[in-house]
């Protein structure tokens, strides 16, 4: 069975969200469209929150790798597959990026993905993540963290839902780019920019990712 499912990411709406300092390449924030609740008071979790993410700002790390040790979180990973990413320019449908190297050993290596630097160019991208569950997952959750020279300078949150057990599903998010002033110059950013995905089950934590990204310029060409 294949399902699919979209949503998008905004500037800073939720608390959830976070930014910091200049852009790399997303504006902050991803929450489904249907679900983006904005809070106008905090309670005490907002704080620990808040602490939290300023703590993490300080904190000199590129993200790591890690499998959870609990049974039903290893039951789950063991029948959890990644089949493809595409990345699309979002207004002209043009694909940008893509790749199928998403193996079993997706979360025991640091992976490296290799995009176009014309992606920064975009004023919204939209990622597609092709995935494959043979166990049912009530509330399948992604949290990503952005890290730029060790620094976190974004926190994304993505919310699927319901995983029909055996199924097939394709996941569409739309991610929208942050002013060009904003934006570092991808000669400046490739290689230096991790992205930490974490896996979650609800609060349920499955697994984490590590991918580091390269932005490829063109070859020059040579007139002779």
């Amino acid at each position: 069975m294949e399902s699919k499912y979209s949503s998008e990411t905004w500037a800073a709406e939720a608390k959830e969200s976070k930014t910091n300092g200049d852009g790399l390449g997303a504006k902050s924030g991803a929450k489904s469209n249907s679900r983006t609740i904005v809070h106008n008071d905090f309670d005490e979790e907002d704080l620990e929150a808040d602490a939290e993410w300023e703590l993490l700002k300080r904190k000199k790390r590129q993200g790591e790798i890690r499998v959870s040790s609990n049974p039903a979180a290893q039951r789950i990973l063991r029948g959890f597959r990644i089949n493809h990413m595409r990345m699309r320019d979002a207004e002209s449908g043009r694909l940008m990026w893509r790749s199928e190297e998403w193996g079993d050993d997706m979360f025991e290596r640091e992976m490296e993905a290799h995009v176009p630097a014309s992606i920064l160019d975009c004023r919204a991208v939209a990622r597609e993540i092709n995935f494959t569950s043979e166990e049912a997952m009530n509330k399948f959750r992604l949290e990503q963290r952005v890290y730029f020279q060790g620094v976190c300078m974004e926190e994304w949150f993505f919310n699927f839902g319901f995983v029909i057990p055996g199924s097939t599903n394709t996941w569409e998010q739309t991610i929208y780019a942050a002013e060009k002033s904003a934006m570092l110059p991808a000669h400046l950013i490739s290689g230096q920019i991790t992205i930490e995905t974490s896996f979650y089950d609800d609060n349920l934590f499955v697994s984490k990712s590590l991918v580091r990204i390269f932005y490829d310029l063109p070859e020059p060409t040579i007139v002779n």
